[in-house]
C-alpha cells in the first residue's frame, strides 16, 4: 500500500468516527448502525459480557439511547488509526452521557477501541471494545477519571 492510500483510507475512518459521535448525540441508530459489520463482535461498558452480532448490537443501541431519554452527548479525544491493507485499528478516549428520566445528567469516560474491514468499498467495525475503568479495591467504577494531560498542551 502506498502513503497516499494510507493517508485517504485513514481519512475516511476519521471521518467516519466523527459520523460516528454526531450520530450518539443525535442518536440516529441507522447511521450508527451503518458503520457495523453483519458479523460485528462488540464488547461495551454496559449490558451482555458481548454482542456476537449487528442486530444484538443494534438492540443494546436502542435500549441505550431508551435510559437516556433527554439530551446527551458523547465526545472523542486522543483518536489514533493505523492502517494495513484491508485491516485498520483505531483506538480513543470518549466522554459521553445523558439525562436520565428524571432529567439527570449521568455520564463517564471510557476508553474504545475498533478493528476496521475493508469491505464492500468502504470500512466496517467488525469488532468494537468500550471499557470503563475501576478501582480493584472496591470494586466500583471510576467515574470521576480524567485523561492526563496531553504533552504540549495547554490544560
Amino acid at each position: 500500500m502506498n502513503n497516499l492510500t494510507q493517508t485517504q483510507d485513514e481519512a475516511r475512518i476519521r471521518q467516519l468516527t466523527e459520523t460516528f459521535q454526531q450520530a450518539t448525540v443525535r442518536k440516529d441508530l441507522d447511521t450508527i448502525m451503518a458503520q457495523y459489520a453483519a458479523d460485528v463482535r462488540a464488547f461495551d461498558a454496559v449490558g451482555p459480557l458481548q454482542f456476537k452480532s449487528a442486530e444484538a448490537y443494534r438492540q443494546h443501541w436502542q435500549s441505550c439511547f431508551d435510559f437516556c431519554q433527554g439530551e446527551g452527548f458523547f465526545d472523542i479525544s486522543e483518536l489514533e488509526i493505523n492502517v494495513s491493507g484491508d485491516l485498520a485499528y483505531s483506538h480513543f478516549l470518549s466522554h459521553c452521557g445523558g439525562t436520565d428520566e428524571k432529567g439527570d445528567m449521568q455520564s463517564g469516560r471510557m476508553r474504545g477501541s475498533c478493528c476496521w474491514r475493508r469491505q464492500d468499498g468502504d470500512w466496517k467495525v467488525v469488532h468494537e471494545h468500550f471499557s470503563m475503568p475501576f478501582d480493584m479495591a472496591s470494586g466500583q467504577v471510576d467515574f470521576g477519571i480524567e485523561p492526563e494531560p496531553q504533552a504540549g498542551v495547554a490544560g
